[in-house]
């Protein structure tokens, strides 16, 4: 069986994946370091495969993470699962994908950096949806300052990624679309009634349903 690969968002951090990688054989939490120029989308996925080690792996890619799919196909991924992700975009920046989104976030930057994942917000998501304060803190202390410059890296130009086996697992009800276009694609799909960091919350039935895709 392929190792699964859990990356988190270029966003979040691997603390968010550990409780599922304990649920499944062969399944590694993937710490590639965040992103960094020149090679923003390649550099991630040349740590990533490296983390996932020899033999075939399967990459398994949360929210953000989405767009590394197109570099990854050419780091050697055997297949693809996105969960609760947005959409590969290769050969094009978030900020040219979504511009006002990119906006509300390049005004909130911070010496050049992006603030943590939490603070993105009005109101602090994080005791809502991980209410265990130990889990929540971990998660807060294992989330990146994303450089600002990433909002305009591009990612490699390349449809590889549509060759490969992939499924989609939706979590919450803001990725439905997502997922409706993963299952217009031909590709597996199940959908969770929970939230965007289920993985974190809800392990077992996250673990259950990469199982099922998997298979």
């Amino acid at each position: 069986m392929a190792r699964l690969a859990l990356v988190p968002s270029p966003f979040t951090g691997a603390a968010a994946w550990a409780r599922v990688a304990e649920r499944l054989p062969d399944a590694i939490a993937v710490d590639y370091g965040g992103v960094s120029g020149p090679d923003w989308y390649d550099g991630a996925a040349r740590r990533i495969a490296a983390a996932a080690g020899q033999g075939p792996w399967i990459a398994v890619l949360h929210s953000g993470a989405g767009g590394f799919a197109p570099a990854l196909a050419e780091a050697g991924a055997a297949g693809l699962i996105f969960v609760d992700a947005v959409r590969p975009h290769p050969g094009r920046s978030l900020r040219e994908v979504e511009p006002r989104f990119v906006d509300y976030l390049a005004g909130r930057a911070v010496d050049a950096c992006l603030p943590a994942w939490n603070r993105w917000f009005d109101e602090d998501p994080l005791p809502r949806l991980v209410p265990d304060a130990a889990l929540r803190e971990a998660i807060i202390a294992d989330l990146p300052r994303t450089p600002l410059a990433f909002l305009d890296a591009v990612p490699p130009a390349t449809d590889a990624w549509e060759s490969l086996p992939a499924a989609y697992l939706q979590l919450s009800r803001r990725y439905a679309v997502q997922a409706d276009w993963a299952e217009a694609r031909g590709w597996p799909v199940r959908r969770l009634d929970q939230h965007h960091l289920a993985m974190a919350t809800h392990p077992a039935d996250v673990a259950a349903a990469l199982q099922a895709l998997v298979s």
